[in-house]
């Protein structure tokens, strides 16, 4: 969807009309939830984020800043949600949000979805792996710079962060996860 087409749908939601609003939600959803599940490893949450996300978008598009672009607007909404959840399971680490076995009860798939979820369990446990030991904000900033291959700009607008705090969170996570990997070599190595 274009710029001026998203522009226009803004107008119109923002004096009420739904399906304008609709039609925004359809072309980015997606978008959300694929950060969502890369920072938070678990569909549900993901999809609890999205709604979250557009219920927030909804609510305060009277005061979105046309000059800046929709998608770093919504970015910026469902990554400090997410932040907030991260944060919030790290100080109660009794959750089921990082035990592997219980996350399997929110990935149940679905029979027209099998393969789909699947897929989404593999790539959140390798997430998790990579990424558990990490502070939430160098998750987040990994995931916006790796994963969804942000630059620093536009992760400096969607975090607050200043591009010297991203940067260092950045190489952190870097440093982390190659240290992790090399680990895991080691022991693969070591069981051959």
């Amino acid at each position: 969807m274009d710029q001026l087409t998203i522009k226009c749908l803004i107008n119109l939601s923002k004096d009420g009309d739904k399906a304008s609003f609709r039609k925004l939600v359809e072309s980015h959803q997606a978008y959300i939830y694929v950060i969502a599940f890369r920072l938070l490893c678990n569909d549900y949450e993901a999809e609890e984020v999205v709604q979250e996300t557009f219920i927030r978008v909804w609510k305060s598009l009277s005061r979105f800043n046309q000059d800046m672009r929709f998608t770093t607007w919504l970015y910026k909404i469902a990554v400090n949600l997410c932040y907030d959840r991260i944060r919030s399971w790290q100080r109660s680490r009794n959750t089921v949000h990082f035990d592997m076995e219980s996350s399997i009860i929110f990935n149940r798939p679905s029979p027209e979805n099998i393969e789909s979820s699947l897929i989404n369990r593999e790539l959140a446990d390798i997430i998790r792996l990579l990424t558990e030991s990490l502070t939430p904000k160098q998750k987040m900033v990994f995931t916006l710079a790796e994963l969804e291959e942000l630059t620093v700009d536009e992760i400096v607008t969607i975090t607050g962060l200043t591009p010297q705090k991203i940067k260092s969170n950045l190489y952190c996570a870097k440093q982390a996860i190659k240290d992790k990997l090399t680990r895991m070599e080691e022991r693969r190595g070591k069981d051959e």
